[in-house]
């Protein structure tokens, strides 16, 4: 079959993001023996006019289309992109009569809701290069999809929709992205990195994570040589040196960092990336291997700053792991950022408190803070708060809903905010202090590469604003 399987994102705020899923994809559909075009949205002027040429080009007679987020995340200055996404599909529907599949991960967060929302048939729910395939393979044979593994149906008459079981991949090392699909080139020009991923899924039972609904609950992890192969095959054929590793989590599950480290090792002076990481599971060991593997950087998915409300999350990790983190890091003078989301539940202004006194003792490079918890559907938190009817309905959480503790909803973000103006080294996406985007598109201008926040101290903001002119 001709495929053309379109990238809808858009979102290039703070920096675009190359679709790597989309790649992952586009691959295993050509492996299948099906003809394949891949149009890319992101830097597009103009998508219906993009969809249009696109679909005339290729006569498909399939599109899929992936949606990478359902919302940007930030309170309050929150954005759902659920209207571009009807507009994609809108335009995809007048220029051609071929079927659309949906899929991404946004989709697979909530396929009910973007099926019916978006009047379209077919999806995909989970990993796109086993299900999407044998979609295709139905599809091309005028058989029927429901039941198969991975895809979610809707009837056009009734409305009804059923969603069969993920259809996990039981290793990820059988699966390669291609990358010539995309314009690595241009994102690596605006964006300061490429991405990369060494391992699927996460075993971690974070309340408010949506990673094990998109990935999968357990992790699987890749051959770290075969890692370290796509990494050279990137900086040899596309010049691409720095990379960010998109994985939920780098050091886990035990010793598998170490042994990326290992087979990273020999481009360690070549190549320089960054990556999220816990507070648990760090030691000094690690972070060295990290260093001459070419880490420059790291983002601590903290979270918190109190024991109480780290409970609250079910963090794998408290306030002394944190604190050990911090340390480890600064006697290398190591750059890195703690990522902390207030409000959760059983935050009180105690726990605020605590949190930010941590901060300012942990003395990292940057702090990125969030108020409220994006409650996504099919989370424990989400699965909680229907419990006790302090949702709805799942319908509330298909756009953005924010969840607050009682105790601080009143006032968290401006207690927020006067944190983060004191503060020069914290960022608030969303509440636009310490002006991040501004910040960033300067410096990226000047050519800087690699996470931004590294020149956003106390000490180096004014320097840096200076410095990008």
């Amino acid at each position: 079959m001709r495929v053309l399987l379109v990238s809808a994102n858009q979102e290039r705020s703070p920096d675009p993001v190359a679709p790597l899923g989309v790649c992952y994809v586009a691959t295993a559909v050509t492996d299948a023996g099906h003809e394949v075009r891949v149009l890319d949205l992101c830097f597009s002027e103009d998508p219906a006019a993009d969809v249009r040429a696109a679909l005339a080009a290729q006569r498909p007679e399939a599109i899929g289309i992936s949606l990478r987020n359902v919302d940007n995340c930030a309170y309050p200055d929150t954005v759902s992109y659920l209207p571009h996404y009807r507009a994609v599909v809108e335009a995809c529907r007048a220029a051609s009569a071929a079927p659309i599949v949906l899929g991404g991960s946004a989709f697979t967060t909530m396929p009910a809701h973007y099926l019916a929302a978006l009047d379209v048939p077919w999806g995909v729910v989970g990993e796109g290069e086993a299900a999407f395939p044998a979609l295709l393979a139905r599809l091309a044979a005028g058989a029927d999809v429901r039941g198969l593994a991975g895809v979610a149906a809707r009837d056009a008459t009734t409305g009804a929709i059923e969603v069969a079981p993920t259809a996990w991949l039981p290793a990820v090392d059988a699966v390669r992205a291609d990358r010539r699909w995309i314009d690595n080139r241009r994102y690596f020009e605006q964006g300061g990195m490429g991405n990369l991923q060494t391992k699927r899924g996460c075993h971690y039972k974070c309340t408010f994570c949506a990673y094990p609904v998109i990935e999968g609950r357990g992790m699987r992890t890749r051959d770290p040589a075969g890692i370290a192969a796509e990494v050279a095959t990137l900086l040899d054929r596309h010049g691409i040196d720095q990379f960010f590793v998109v994985d939920s989590v780098f050091n886990a599950p035990r010793g598998y960092a170490e042994r990326v480290c290992a087979a990273l090792g020999p481009l360690g002076r070549r190549i320089r990336w960054s990556c999220f990481v816990t507070p648990g599971n760090f030691s000094a060991q690690l972070l060295d291997a990290m260093i001459a593997a070419g880490c420059q950087s790291i983002d601590f998915g903290t979270d918190a700053g109190s024991n109480q409300t780290l409970r609250g999350f079910r963090k794998s990790f408290n306030v002394d792991d944190i604190r050990a983190a911090s340390d480890i890091c600064r006697a290398r003078s190591f750059p890195f950022c703690h990522s902390l989301v207030f409000g959760g539940e059983g935050e009180t202004w105690e726990t605020v408190a605590e949190t930010i006194a941590l901060m300012d003792e942990c003395r990292p490079t940057a702090v990125t803070a969030m108020c409220g918890v994006r409650v996504y559907p099919e989370t424990p938190m989400a699965q909680a708060l229907l419990a006790r009817g302090e949702v709805a309905g799942v319908e509330a959480l298909y756009e953005p809903w924010f969840y607050v503790a009682p105790g601080v909803r009143d006032r968290l973000a401006e207690r927020v905010r006067e944190a983060a103006r004191a503060r020069g080294n914290w960022l608030l996406p969303g509440m636009k202090v310490n002006d991040e985007e501004r910040l960033f598109a300067r410096l990226r201008g000047r050519g800087l590469k690699g996470d931004l926040w590294r020149y956003v101290s106390r000490l180096r903001l004014g320097r840096a604003l200076a410095a990008a002119g």
